[in-house]
């Protein structure tokens, strides 16, 4: 079964208008069978919570092409899934109401979700077809009034004979970015009777599909409802594969090289039964050719950050090493109220999970004891992310000294001394037990970012990529990183990862002075190569002067 569809090389990677992708030949990766899994549900409501940038916009729009009624979307279906379905005599059936949240703000969010709802109203109705309650809500503008999208699928059904299928995207984004703000319960307690008016015994409903990052419970807003279905990362179901991509589309989609390495950096994702590839950084790859952290530089995660105490962030860096996971209790319904009041394991690993920057295997269950899972760091782009993005927002305060040993480089002899001294106490401090590269690689990291240093990690330079390059004042520096297996192997470590810089050319990008992360021109800089080798929390640095 044909799983691909367009041109290769029409990549959009910002759209999440179906119809666009269809008529301008884009490459799309066919999930129509969302579609069918959807029509199939016999759930009144159904909630999805995925990471962002696994394709919940598209899908919804694509849900919203396929149903509406006002629309003639046949030849948009053609050659895909759904046109071989059961399910394709619903094609242009069924009014809908569509409603992002996506840019609800606390200060507007009442307005904005009354103009949402004002421009679905006269999209689909006559001012004759709206009742009275509905056009006094226009009329007065009447953002208050959390009855209005109910009206509006009780005045859409009266309208069409049928029961419309409602929408509505990101519901959960205007929570998680104002947890711990004093307006944060005025927020959710307004929402709560929106949904509850809209879903709760309206018999005008026919279906309503509701998408978001993470599953909100205890304070929910969907706490009151009997009647709906979540399907969230934990659960496995026939929609674990209908977000993000799996490991069939992404055979079809890749070419043996870049399958291989695509795995490596972009898979193991998992979603309910299904180990998915990162949708967004798999089309950023083949649109650039590179290997990038994308999806983690496409947004940001303050909660992670806020709440990464010295023991969690102990607990990522051992992480760090693609042969370690973390047994924890995980709360597969996360409590915003609580988390903003302190933060257990439990809600840490279970948002770190869900919003995607951990993945998840479930241990059996014993009776009625609490779900463990394995939590853990599942490629090569969320070790990067967790490296340059979060972790070093937690090692600032660490980092300052740092720039005095930085100031003594041109000694190089001194500055090695002083550099294993530096990151000796500093392993010392934080008891890693851990023992290879990607840890120091990362903490060294993070002091340096913490320092106010400019770098660049793990890009291609030479013929192959560096660990990391820091530009200060008045110099560039490679560092490469060795794990000892024994202490008394340090110094032979060191002197080979000096010798690995020379020998795969890692100074070329600055010597070309293309390099894109040095904001001036390196080429003015003097470039020192170090060497840096560890064993559990000894250290020892090599360092040379590149040759101009």
């Amino acid at each position: 079964m044909q799983r691909i569809f367009g041109d290769r090389k029409k990549i959009n990677l910002g759209s999440s208008e179906f119809r666009k992708f269809i008529e301008s030949g884009y490459l799309y990766v066919d999930k129509t069978r969302f579609i069918e899994h959807v029509l199939d549900d016999a759930s009144d409501v159904l909630l999805f919570t995925r990471p962002r940038r696994t394709g919940k916009s598209l899908n919804l729009d694509m849900l919203r092409t396929f149903l509406d009624c006002k629309l003639d979307t046949r030849k948009l279906f053609e050659g895909l899934y759904i046109k071989g379905s059961g399910v394709f005599a619903n094609l242009n059936k069924h009014p809908v109401a569509h409603l992002s949240l996506k840019e609800l703000d606390r200060d507007t969010y009442k307005s904005r979700l009354f103009d949402s709802i004002e421009t679905v109203a006269y999209a689909s109705l006559s001012e004759q077809q709206m009742g009275r309650p509905l056009r006094r809500y226009f009329d007065d503008r009447d953002y208050s009034n959390a009855t209005a999208l109910r009206r509006l699928i009780e005045d859409i059904h009266a309208a069409y004979g049928r029961k419309p299928y409602v929408l509505v995207d990101e519901y959960d984004k205007i929570l998680t970015d104002n947890v711990g703000r004093p307006e944060y319960e005025e927020i959710r307690e307004w929402l709560t009777k929106v949904f509850e008016s809209a879903f709760k015994d309206n018999h005008a409903l026919g279906k309503a599909v509701v998408t978001g990052v993470t599953r909100v419970s205890q304070e929910s807003l969907f706490s009151g409802l009997n009647n709906i279905e979540v399907y969230d990362v934990f659960r496995q179901s026939v929609f674990d594969g209908d977000f993000s991509l799996t490991e069939e589309e992404a055979v079809e989609l890749l070419d043996e090289g870049q399958l291989a390495v695509a795995r490596k950096w972009y898979n193991n994702y998992r979603v309910g039964d299904e180990k998915l590839y990162t949708m967004y950084s798999v089309m950023s790859y083949l649109k650039s050719g590179r290997l990038e952290n994308y999806w983690g530089q496409s947004g940001t995660m303050n909660l992670l950050v806020d709440f990464l105490d010295r023991q969690r962030m102990q607990n990522l860096v051992e992480l760090f090493s693609s042969e370690n996971k973390l047994t924890t209790p995980v709360e597969r319904r996360l409590s915003y109220q609580l988390l903003s009041s302190g933060a257990t394991d439990a809600m840490y690993y279970s948002l770190a999970v869900q919003a995607g920057y951990l993945s998840h295997d479930a241990l059996p269950q014993e009776g009625g004891a609490t779900q463990l899972y394995q939590v853990y760091l599942h490629n090569e782009e969320l070790r990067s992310v967790w490296g340059g993005h979060i972790l070093t927002h937690t090692l600032r305060d660490y980092g300052n000294e740092i720039q005095t040993v930085f100031s003594a480089i041109a000694q190089t002899e001194e500055f090695s001394r002083r550099f294993e001294d530096y990151i000796s106490f500093r392993l010392s401090y934080f008891d890693l037990k851990a023992d290879l590269e990607w840890v120091y690689h990362v903490l060294t990291l993070g002091f340096m970012l913490g320092a106010g240093f400019k770098c660049s990690s793990n890009k291609e330079s030479g013929y192959g990529r560096y660990d990391l390059l820091v530009e200060g004042e008045g110099f560039a520096a490679i560092l490469e990183f060795k794990a000892a297996k024994t202490k008394r192997g340090l110094a032979k470590e060191a002197k080979d990862a000096l010798a690995q810089i020379d020998e795969r050319q890692y100074f070329a990008a600055l010597t070309r002075g293309t390099d894109n992360a040095l904001a001036q021109s390196p080429t003015a800089l003097p470039i020192y190569k170090v060497g840096i080798a560890c064993y559990k929390t000894a250290c020892h640095v090599e360092t040379v002067l590149h040759p101009s």
